[in-house]
């Protein structure tokens, strides 16, 4: 543990002040009451000192419970308040353990001007937003404990701000349960129009539009049910979502895909890659189409255009690659360029590769398309290599026992750094669900 500093603040200096200050008035009251007491100076007099110095007490407390209330914004409530102050009082202690702070001279007095902090909570305290002031890039900010002062709160990713004045970090309430339960299938619809055609929920706070996504997942850590909540999402849409299924390994997403769509489902290899070849064909006329519009548009998207989005979830992504190893080079090369064409193109157009696997070595998942899915997830608890094929190295992941379907992502914007996400739990039949799904669209 650090030792802690012997300087004192400017705002604890301030306190010696007062109250060496108020001290002595009570002393030269207890004299003056006393010199009374024995001289019988006169009642008046002991009176109006009296009264003097107790409105002297009443105006510096006035003005110090008046501080506190401004200074951890009362406004937005008293439960607020206290937050702030427990919270930005034990950061406070910690940058004096650390000495995370600058020397300056108050009244001739040498003290420790520390970092200022803004502390922002959503409105249920369930999540805020921490920034520190960037004070000195000689003093590193990871010698302090800062998950020591969060209390109840941990950190989910943390930054510099794009001006480079502050340090950002974005924490939740570990005592919140982010993952999202349901029990019925109306359940998922009702809270699936809570976002719009082209994007997905991830939990409570999390929701991301299509990219090529790559999700990454032990046996037991739940990417298949996460799968199967972003299948549901994307059947209970407004606009239809065309899903291809790639599972070598001809298991669960097969039977799914082939409730869904039996004729754009594959699970040996040579179907495969005509399923891929058909992916990509679709992806050219839909070219075609777009190239027209982007003349009125130019940085427009499917979506801005309404048209239908295309997912190709290619899962035991592996054990593809494994038979794909022994092919001719000429067919591995097809196919690394039907992947690659998707991944390089297909987001302006509307068309999204994600794959699925249990770790993403260079060996099983070509750097070239590893790096172009913008969107990455990690669930359950992964080794460390685990997390530096997905995510790159020099990336920190935020330490926890993961539970069931719980992880760590990146996405464009919303999660530069690895950030936790926990997928829904679903308590009802997947394969009726998906049935009633699919006999709706086909009434619409």
């Amino acid at each position: 543990m650090f030792k802690q500093s012997k300087l004192r603040t400017q705002r604890q200096q301030n306190r010696v002040f007062i109250y060496s200050m108020c001290f002595m008035l009570a002393v030269i009251v207890l004299c003056v009451n006393f010199i009374d007491s024995q001289l019988k100076l006169g009642v008046v007099f002991t009176k109006h000192v009296n009264v003097l110095f107790i409105g002297f007490l009443l105006v510096i407390f006035s003005i110090q419970i008046t501080v506190w209330l401004i200074r951890n914004k009362v406004y937005k409530g008293l439960k607020h308040a206290i937050h702030h102050y427990l919270i930005v009082l034990k950061l406070r202690k910690s940058f004096l353990d650390a000495n995370y702070f600058n020397k300056r001279f108050y009244f001739n007095t040498e003290i420790a001007e520390l970092p200022k902090i803004k502390l922002q909570f959503t409105a249920n305290f369930s999540k805020a937003t921490l920034f520190i002031e960037n004070i000195n890039i000689n003093k590193d900010i990871s010698d302090v404990n800062i998950s020591f002062a969060l209390n109840n709160f941990i950190v989910d990713r943390a930054y510099l701000s794009n001006n480079e004045n502050y340090y950002v970090f974005e924490i939740y309430n570990s005592n919140t349960d982010q993952q999202l339960k349901f029990n019925s299938l109306y359940e998922l619809q009702k809270q699936s129009v809570q976002v719009d055609d082209y994007t997905l929920f991830i939990d409570k706070s999390i929701s991301i539009s299509l990219y090529g996504t790559l999700l990454v997942g032990m046996t037991g850590s739940g990417k298949t049910y996460a799968l199967y909540s972003l299948i549901l999402q994307m059947l209970a849409k407004n606009v239809q979502y065309n899903i291809y299924f790639a599972d070598p390994k001809n298991s669960s997403l097969a039977v799914l895909g082939e409730r869904i769509s039996a004729e754009n489902t594959a699970t040996n290899i040579e179907d495969i890659i005509k399923l891929l070849q058909s992916f990509n064909e679709m992806m050219e006329v839909r070219k075609a189409e777009i190239k027209d519009k982007l003349n009125s548009k130019l940085e427009a998207t499917y979506a801005d255009f309404q048209y239908e989005p295309y997912i190709f979830i290619f899962d035991e992504f592996a054990s593809f690659q494994t038979v794909l190893q022994t092919m001719e080079k000429k067919k591995r090369d097809e196919v690394m360029k039907l992947l690659s064409q998707v991944v390089l193109q297909g987001r302006q157009l509307g068309f999204f590769l994600w794959i699925v696997m249990q770790k993403s070595d260079a060996t099983l998942l070509p750097t070239s398309l590893r790096e172009n899915l913008p969107v990455k997830f990690v669930l359950g608890n992964a080794e460390k290599q685990t997390y530096t094929t997905a995510f790159g190295t020099g990336v920190d992941v935020p330490e926890k026992n993961f539970a069931l379907g719980q992880g760590v992502f990146t996405c464009p914007i919303l999660a530069n750094t690895p950030k936790i996400c926990h997928f829904s739990y679903l308590d009802f039949d997947i394969l009726e669900a998906v049935t009633h799904l699919k006999s709706r669209a086909g009434v619409m």
